[in-house]
């Protein structure tokens, strides 16, 4: 299986440590198996951090990953989904305790939510719109998806020494891919 993940520079290798908390499934390393998808993540990546050079990274993933605990969504949003959303993106004021990832699955698969999908999760999270409201609202937003790993033992799924790249430079993505050359 083919992924692509988004960043603003060449990633050698993957550290779990560095992924953001509070995200759509938890701390973790995200991936879509969507091309575009992952051209506009990293050149959102880049105008976020206001530093980089958006880049996709092409992972091949075995497909046994699927054999070690994990969580797989339905493909289009439900009241599952926008539960565990809320739960990876809730902040507790009152809690220190929160560990991340906030569950103990090795990867989890699922609907993105994107910008738009983020601000009806909040809208849902601060009480103004029901479940049934923000649900209907989301399945109507076009569908991406992502698969996010959350410990090395999915991590060891990925053949980190088969990776390829692309870069945008000067409004153009590079024709071809390029092999990610590891340096030992």
């Amino acid at each position: 299986m083919v992924f692509y993940h988004a960043t603003n520079a060449l990633i050698y290798t993957i550290d779990l440590s560095k992924s953001r908390n509070r995200l759509d499934f938890g701390k973790g390393f995200y991936l879509t198996n969507k091309l575009g998808t992952a051209y506009d993540w990293a050149i959102r990546k880049v105008e976020l951090e206001s530093e980089g050079i958006p880049t996709v990274l092409s992972y091949n993933i075995n497909e046994e990953l699927y054999s070690i605990p994990g969580l797989k969504f339905s493909n289009l949003p439900n009241q599952e989904w926008l539960d565990f959303i809320c739960m990876n993106r809730h902040i507790d004021p009152h809690s220190n305790n929160y560990r991340e990832p906030r569950h103990d699955y090795n990867w989890v698969s699922g609907p993105i939510a994107d910008d738009k999908v983020v601000d009806v999760v909040a809208e849902f999270m601060r009480n103004e719109v029901t479940s049934d409201i923000a649900i209907k609202r989301l399945c109507a937003l076009p569908q991406t998806y992502q698969l996010s790993l959350h410990t090395p033992e999915a991590i060891d799924f990925i053949n980190e020494f088969n990776v390829s790249y692309k870069q945008l430079t000067r409004g153009r993505w590079t024709q071809s891919w390029r092999k990610r050359l590891i340096n030992n």
